[in-house]
């Protein structure tokens, strides 16, 4: 059976922390390499403590030599692949040793918990929108989101917003889920005198529950979204490219605009915001925006939630003294222009 990146670090994770439970009951202890937890040998039996700990709480003998590595190696492959090839017998005996009947229960669980987070059911859909531009205007900053209309062999898409679009794919092929689809802003959104409408014609919304809006003041649909519920948190002052959000002041019990944050010659910025949208038609989608001044910031901060989402919900908004568990929230983070994996949180916003 293949397993996914994410999947196999769970287990790696799983089976060690109940093995190192399961040998201190024992009286066990074990030091030195990190291999040294499963290599340990019963000298009488000659078996390892580890298959010994495994055929004990699954009540199931290997049917051939058991490799007490096999689990380590295949925590090692992944490091360089994002699917590594399980063998179905150990696969079995280790989700059984953490308590599932079968691989699948397994599997089950951890993809219930990336959809129980993004708020999605099993017969919705998934969209990312991205912005396009006319390679035309690429020179003058209003033609990334003014009347863009390119024609066809002028329409072209910024690199790094495909590389977060392709990130997001791979975090929801992990859990063996419905892949997200892709579509251009302008596809979704028309301007028409300044305003921003949903194409609610030639768009089918009828089963979408959550949409990944990639970017910021050149994404049609973040327009829109500034427009609608998203502009009540984030303020986007076009002028000086620059973005404030509002946040509850503890201390004066009312809420207040943030100082701007903008982009500077060391690091980028941007923000990271679950909102509910309101659809013309009444029905609420969750909407979530990864939006930098820049690509820069866009691009890690895609990397953050693809890799992080389950921490975000242990993230604080200190002004209101409470954590994001599963409600809306705007996260600012700043990013080092030189090495996108340095980010860092400016301000967590609960929304209420």
């Amino acid at each position: 059976m293949n397993i996914e990146k994410n999947v196999c670090e769970k287990l790696y994770s799983e089976v060690k922390t109940k093995l190192q439970q399961e040998l201190t009951k024992r009286g066990k202890t074990f030091r030195g390499s990190e291999t040294h937890i499963w290599k340990m040998t019963e000298p009488k039996l000659e078996k390892t403590y580890f298959q010994l700990v495994l055929e004990e709480n699954t009540g199931l003998s290997f049917s051939a030599t058991f490799n007490n590595m096999y689990l380590w190696r295949k925590m090692n492959e992944v490091q360089t692949k994002k699917v590594v090839n399980f063998q179905e017998d150990y696969l079995v005996m280790f989700v059984k040793f953490l308590g599932y009947e079968t691989p699948q229960a397994y599997l089950d669980q951890f993809s219930m918990n990336l959809l129980d987070f993004f708020g999605i059911k099993k017969e919705s859909k998934i969209w990312m929108i991205q912005a396009i531009f006319d390679a035309k205007d690429q020179q003058n900053p209003s033609g990334l989101f003014e009347g863009k209309s390119p024609r066809s062999d002028e329409q072209t898409v910024d690199s790094r917003d495909t590389e977060c679009l392709l990130e997001i794919i791979d975090l929801f092929h992990e859990s063996n889920y419905i892949l997200p689809k892709r579509h251009y802003d302008q596809d979704l959104v028309k301007l028409d005198h300044g305003q921003y409408f949903l194409k609610e014609a030639d768009a089918p919304w009828d089963k979408v529950d959550c949409v990944f809006a990639i970017g910021f003041y050149s994404n049609y649909f973040v327009k829109w979204a500034l427009q609608q519920e998203l502009g009540a948190y984030i303020e986007f002052d076009e002028n000086n490219t620059r973005f404030r959000v509002r946040y509850y002041n503890q201390i004066l019990e009312q809420s207040l605009w943030s100082d701007y944050y903008e982009s500077n010659a060391g690091f980028d910025v941007g923000f990271l915001a679950k909102v509910p949208m309101q659809l013309p038609n009444n029905r609420i989608i969750t909407a979530y925006f990864i939006s930098g001044i820049e690509n820069k910031s866009t691009r890690s901060m895609t990397s953050y939630l693809c890799q992080y989402w389950k921490a975000i919900a242990d993230k604080y908004d200190v002004e209101q003294n409470l954590s994001i568990d599963n409600s809306p929230f705007v996260m600012v983070f700043k990013v080092n222009k030189s090495n996108l994996r340095e980010l860092y949180c400016q301000q967590v916003v609960l929304i209420q």
